[in-house]
């Protein structure tokens, strides 16, 4: 029988590699106050369009001690000259069982010669793994730690912010997202085609999408907005969704946001 066990855990995250943006993620093992400072392993898995998938593992992480790395120091290929968006699967196990990793924290910069944007990423989720009951804790003590994830969040269109999409395949299997924005009263689906296998898209919210939206006048001027939700039929382990906001005129990301 299969269980739930929060002491081997994941996270989606996407990163950047260009040739002025760089990427370094960060991350932090927790198990609350329990569990002292355990040995944690970590293993990263990159993948996207134009490189090899690969796993790394990272010795030395601890429970309750935060750590991190400049990607290209673990996937030298991001030395080269692939350019674009990326997937990054991160693995967090305790050998402990009954240690809850779901508290578990990771972040992700964006770092150029002028500036750096960090951003949290998706909540940690347990893993899957054949084990023996008797040993599990309760299923619903383990669940309580689940962080919710946010089915909506809000797509900007002004002067000094663009909005776009940002979906990650990590399974063996086609994705086809459903997706959705709203509009008036009511709601459209959000056509973004469907995801190869071990894949990452970035779609622009073009500006159509926001023909219908009630602009408003802020301080910086002339602002739409449309909220963006998933459906809860297009939650997987397999996936995750992020909405990347940009400088308009310069491409620089600005900020990014979880669904």
């Amino acid at each position: 029988m299969k269980r739930l066990v929060t002491n081997s855990v994941r996270t989606l995250v996407f990163c950047l590699s260009t040739a002025t943006i760089k990427t370094r993620v960060h991350f932090f093992p927790s198990a609350g106050a329990s569990g002292g400072h355990s040995a944690v392993s970590c293993v990263l898995t990159l993948f996207g369009k134009g490189i090899e998938k690969r796993s790394v593992m990272l010795d030395g992480g601890r429970l309750n001690q935060p750590d991190g790395l400049r990607l290209e120091d673990a996937f030298p290929a991001l030395r080269g000259e692939v350019s674009g968006a990326f997937g990054l699967e991160i693995q967090l196990s305790c050998p402990q069982s009954r240690v809850n990793l779901l508290t578990s924290q990771t972040a992700v910069e964006f770092v150029s010669s002028s500036s750096s944007m960090m951003y949290g990423g998706a909540p940690f989720e347990p893993m899957q793994e054949e084990a023996d009951d008797q040993a599990a804790a309760p299923l619903s003590d383990r669940l309580q730690a689940i962080k919710p994830r946010s089915p909506a969040a809000v797509a900007v269109l002004d002067g000094a912010l663009t909005s776009s999409l940002v979906i990650l395949n990590a399974g063996p299997d086609t994705l086809k997202p459903e997706i959705s924005h709203s509009v008036g009263e009511g709601s459209r689906p959000l056509h973004v085609g469907a995801l190869s296998p071990e894949s990452v898209v970035e779609v622009p919210l073009e500006e159509a999408m926001f023909r219908e939206s009630v602009e408003r006048e802020t301080l910086w001027g002339a602002t739409r907005v449309e909220k963006m939700v998933l459906a809860e039929s297009a939650r997987s382990p397999e996936a995750s969704y992020y909405l990347l906001y940009r400088d308009p005129a310069s491409k620089r990301p600005v900020s990014v946001c979880s669904l």
